[in-house]
């Protein structure tokens, strides 16, 4: 995919229920979806692996990987932009480094333009028509307060509804000051969707070492990256790097075979036999 979008579903959830013979017990269990980048010791991507070289433990168990997209497989992207008081000046910017990137697009890839304040407002429901996202995007004024985590929770259940590859592109220049949900709580929503979190932190956003941890920890917790800008000049090469993440992303699933109580199950992928591979993936879920 030639863009991207900030911020992650892919968790198992088991569910109890009767089937048939009322004495059975059918047990349906939710596949775990995880989203790996794989580097070279240069820190250029690897493409072309394919399911075979891939290895997923669970708490030390080998899990069968049962779904694989490869890295040029299409991606459904929510793009996020902080449309709050505060970024009448870089919106822009912004504006034309979203632009850029959707004009570049696959046209099999879909994107959804979502913006905050102080709710989460749908400027464009996911499409592949890049003139309905660019004219909802050229439409986008900055005006009201932050409700950051509160709109990152909601955007991270709408696309746990969506199938395939999917990723959430967050930009923000301010801390959190509206938002219902506290920050552990929405920081926890959305690790659980387990949908990779890109996000470009610039302006006063930078100055709140807290918001910018909790930033980062959900960025790394769902394989995603956090980018922070000095200079607003710097936000299309931003852009340009989390794009060429994007099409570099290999998702695999399985069914967890793990049958331990813990609350929170640790996750290593790896390529046995990929010498100097580094691999950047969620490190674990709670089911």
């Amino acid at each position: 995919m030639r863009w991207l979008g900030v911020l992650l579903l892919c968790q198992p959830l088991l569910s109890q229920g009767l089937s048939g013979d009322p004495s059975s017990l059918s047990v349906k269990v939710r596949m775990v979806e995880v989203y790996a980048a794989v580097l070279d010791h240069r820190g250029k991507h690897i493409p072309g692996l394919d399911p075979s070289q891939f290895e997923i433990m669970e708490d030390g168990q080998r899990q069968e990987i049962s779904l694989f997209k490869p890295q040029a497989a299409t991606v459904t992207a929510a793009i996020l932009i902080d449309c709050t008081g505060s970024m009448a000046r870089e919106l822009p910017h912004v504006k034309n480094a979203v632009a850029g990137l959707l004009t570049a697009a696959k046209p099999e890839d879909s994107f959804g333009l979502f913006a905050f304040s102080n709710r989460l407002k749908v400027l464009q429901s996911f499409t592949q028509n890049r003139r309905a996202v660019l004219k909802a995007l050229l439409e986008t004024r900055a005006m009201g307060d932050t409700a950051l985590f509160d709109s990152l929770a909601q955007l991270a259940r709408e696309l746990s509804g969506v199938d395939g590859k999917r990723a959430i592109l967050l930009f923000t220049d301010g801390d959190d000051n509206a938002s219902v949900l506290s920050p552990n709580a929405a920081v926890e929503s959305i690790k659980r969707t387990g949908i990779p979190m890109y996000t470009i932190a610039q302006g006063q956003a930078l100055k709140c070492p807290q918001l910018i941890k909790r930033l980062e920890e959900i960025s790394k917790a769902t394989g995603g990256l956090l980018f922070e800008v000095n200079r607003t000049e710097e936000i299309a090469k931003k852009f340009q790097e989390i794009e060429e993440d994007l099409q570099h992303l290999y998702l695999l699933g399985y069914y967890s075979s793990n049958q331990s109580n813990s609350d929170w199950r640790r996750i290593m992928v790896r390529l046995p036999h990929q010498r100097g591979a580094k691999i950047r993936a969620k490190e674990g879920y709670r089911p």
